[in-house]
């Protein structure tokens, strides 16, 4: 069926209820229905039947005494009932544990969606570093070591139809604002076989990310090792935790069905063949 055919069985009502729901995040946890209709560009009456819908099926709370609106418990059922169906987090879990005890850090498996990289498991290390990352969370694909593994099946041209022509946001210095620089990072980290950064998206955050593959040989998720980089210092960076990474990266792919081709091996690796 076409994209085209499709929509002609799409329930109009369902797809603005969603739209709706889709408008509540960690920055904007609450909204009044006033502010709910002018951002949906719905019509306040329209908005008013979706929301007490919503509130009904328990999608949807009401904030008394400030007559906002925030998510009900059921959506986070729905979200837990998403991950627990998910083969890839059973598969991930217990190398990703592993991996955490091995480096100290906290390790994290992300998938890619649109062009954010979404947080699907977080093992907390043993430091002292508090991370604000857990399931669910949605970080940007273009600044983030997760993201730019994510991306690593992708050319210039397949980049620029994700995020266009506008200049991408800042994080750091290191991070890439045009397609162009982006697509330079994403080659270097296919070519390595794995991405590094220190403070490259949050200041004190040194990250290690390699990624997933399925049985087709395709990104499927990326894993990453966080750490504060004031205990990680670069030589055990890239040694020591690199190759924890890709290893661990290479077992979940394995047993998602991957072979492991000579292209894909990390240079690192290659290097002491």
């Amino acid at each position: 069926m076409t994209g085209t055919d499709a929509g002609r069985y799409i329930v109009p009502g369902l797809a603005r209820g969603l739209r709706l729901l889709e408008l509540f995040d960690r920055v904007r946890p609450e909204w009044s229905l006033a502010e709910l209709a002018a951002e949906a560009g719905l019509p306040r009456s329209t908005t008013y039947r979706l929301v007490v819908t919503l509130e009904q099926l328990g999608y949807l709370d009401r904030a008394h005494p400030h007559k906002t609106f925030r998510l009900g418990a059921r959506v986070l059922h729905l979200g837990f009932e998403f991950l627990d169906s998910q083969e890839l987090v059973d598969i991930a879990h217990a190398p990703l544990q592993r991996l955490s005890a091995r480096t100290g850090g906290s390790t994290h498996l992300a998938i890619l969606d649109g062009t954010d990289a979404v947080y699907l498991l977080r093992v907390a290390g043993s430091n002292r570093l508090v991370s604000n990352v857990r399931a669910g969370t949605r970080l940007p694909a273009h600044a983030t070591v997760m993201g730019r593994v994510l991306l690593g099946d992708e050319d210039a041209a397949s980049l620029r139809d994700r995020f266009g022509e506008s200049p991408l946001t800042r994080a750091t210095a290191a991070t890439a604002t045009t397609v162009e620089a982006l697509e330079r990072q994403v080659s270097e980290v296919r070519r390595r076989g794995y991405a590094l950064s220190v403070a490259g998206f949050e200041a004190g955050i040194a990250s290690v990310g390699a990624p997933v593959r399925n049985a087709a040989g395709d990104v499927a998720a990326a894993i990453n090792f966080t750490g504060p980089d004031a205990q990680f210092d670069r030589e055990r960076l890239e040694t020591e935790v690199v190759g924890a990474v890709c290893e661990t990266a290479g077992e979940i792919s394995r047993r998602l069905g991957w072979r492991e081709p000579a292209e894909h091996l990390p240079e690192r690796s290659r290097r002491l063949g």
